[in-house]
């Protein structure tokens, strides 16, 4: 299930995977080349990998009110979620 731009949940007969993808550009050989950079992390459900998302989303946060900005908005994104 894709949750926004650049995260998904997915699963395994194991548990609960958070996927990363995000379009990047680096340097190669004197030239600048596209390239999708991309993480993953696993969870033995959905309730943990939802808290990673969380976490990875406040990351960055300059202040208190930035942080329940973007708390709501997770909330937003896993009401959204069918």
């Amino acid at each position: 299930m894709k949750l926004d731009d650049n995260y998904s949940i997915d699963t395994d007969g194991a548990g609960t995977i958070l996927n990363f993808q995000q379009p990047r550009q680096r340097e190669k050989n004197g030239e600048m080349v596209d390239f999708i950079h991309k993480d993953s992390w696993y969870f033995l459900n959905l309730q943990q990998a939802l808290n990673k998302y969380l976490d990875l989303k406040l990351e960055g946060s300059e202040d208190v009110k930035d942080c329940l900005k973007k708390i709501e908005e997770v909330r937003t994104i896993i009401k959204s979620i069918k």
